[in-house]
């Protein structure tokens, strides 16, 4: 292993670099597909590094490139998202959002600057490693995912990316603290879209009426019913109802009713069991009641899964390089989902989680809360990290 390249020392001398890039970002969010100052910050600095990239990959993503010491060899992807959600920020510290609606509620903004510092260092470090390394900074995570067009971009091409890893955010754990997890650690997700419709009538004399709001109400009890009584209770499932809209005053019994919520599997078995009942109890319910109803299904992101032997040498990489009880195993995937899962369909990845929980109860909210945080300080170790398993995966078995 490379232990003597001060990839720490360099990364902790880096914070307050990443500190104000992740401010300014967070200063200045950007909703999916539209991250263009942010991508215009990133290239400023990649300018500055003298990194070359390419801009506008999949939209507003950038793919750069650290070519190391030897024209050939091995070519790893570091991946960073960078877009904001259509959130309102309620906390009150100099960066906050200033944009009214739209906020950095899930760590992205310092993804950037974590991928900026380990730029950084790579690049002071290239003539310590043959091969080369692909800063992917991709836009949409959040929304449409941005995974998928970049790759048609050709972001794992020229040179071909060999794996790919991603360092997230984690409100739940401590600061600093690194989590892995071998196999399947993100949900497959679909979103579903149920519309119900009877007949509208005087609310006075429903009996002239098919009351589209019962029918609603008695659906989203049944579906919740699905997971609990139709799928394997062994087999990980989440069904979530998200929107209900429907009717325009208390007196009227509205002719349509309108539903829409969310899937989560870890096993695409699973994944068809939940679609199949799903329609038959909606439609099924509907029928009873005297009334009808369509279900629309909304392809998402597919499960996430780490390869298993990379996730052992990044283990093995990260041993001893972290302060002790600083790099942990998870202990079981998560139900939300990632189109980071779209590189690992294509090459073998690894999806990593970052502790960024602090002292004071201002990092203690969960991620896509109003009052998301996060302790900074966490930002060293993150670089350092992807740093660290980019040197050491180039320089093995070459």
């Amino acid at each position: 292993m490379t232990d003597n390249l001060n990839i720490l020392e360099k990364a902790n001398n880096l914070l307050p670099f990443m500190v104000s890039i992740r401010r300014k970002i967070h200063e200045n969010p950007e909703l999916g597909m539209e991250e263009y100052e942010t991508a215009e910050l990133i290239c400023e600095h990649l300018d500055k590094m003298g990194i070359k990239y390419r801009s506008g990959v999949g939209k507003t993503g950038i793919a750069g490139l650290i070519e190391g010491k030897a024209g050939k060899g091995k070519c790893i992807g570091l991946r960073a998202d960078m877009d904001a959600l259509p959130l309102p920020e309620q906390k009150s510290v100099p960066y906050a959002s200033k944009r009214p609606g739209i906020m950095h509620a899930c760590g992205h903004d310092g993804h950037v600057a974590m991928l900026l510092g380990a730029a950084g260092i790579l690049e002071d470090l290239k003539e310590e490693f043959p091969g080369s390394v692909k800063l992917v900074f991709q836009p949409a995570e959040e929304c449409i995912g941005g995974a998928i067009p970049m790759i048609k971009d050709g972001v794992m091409e020229n040179p071909s990316v060999d794996s790919m890893i991603a360092i997230h955010m984690d409100s739940g754990s401590k600061s600093g603290v690194m989590l892995l997890l071998g196999g399947p650690c993100h949900a497959a997700q679909n979103d579903f879209e149920i519309t119900v419709t009877g007949k509208g009538g005087h609310a006075a004399v429903p009996h002239k009426s098919v009351d589209t709001i019962l029918i609603a109400s008695k659906i989203v009890v049944e579906l919740h019913h699905i997971v609990s009584r139709h799928i394997d209770p062994l087999e990980p499932a989440v069904l979530t109802v998200g929107i209900i809209e429907g009717g325009t005053k208390s007196n009227i019994i509205p002719d349509r009713v309108f539903l829409k919520g969310t899937i989560r599997y870890l096993n695409d078995k699973v994944g068809e069991e939940l679609r199949y009942w799903l329609e038959k109890i909606s439609k099924g319910t509907a029928e009873m009641s005297g009334g009808e109803c369509s279900v629309k299904f909304i392809p998402g992101y597919i499960v996430g899964v780490n390869d298993e032997n990379f996730t052992e040498k990044i283990w093995n990489y990260l041993e001893g390089f972290l302060p002790e009880g600083y790099l942990k195993r998870e202990k079981h995937p998560m139900m939300g989902s990632e189109d980071f899962s779209y590189f690992a369909s294509k090459v073998p990845s690894v999806f990593m989680g970052l502790g960024g929980r602090g002292e004071g109860e201002e990092t203690a909210y969960p991620h896509h809360h109003p009052k998301f945080d996060f302790d900074e300080k966490a930002m060293a170790h993150g670089s350092a990290v992807l740093a660290r398993v980019a040197v050491e995966f180039l320089n093995e078995n070459f």
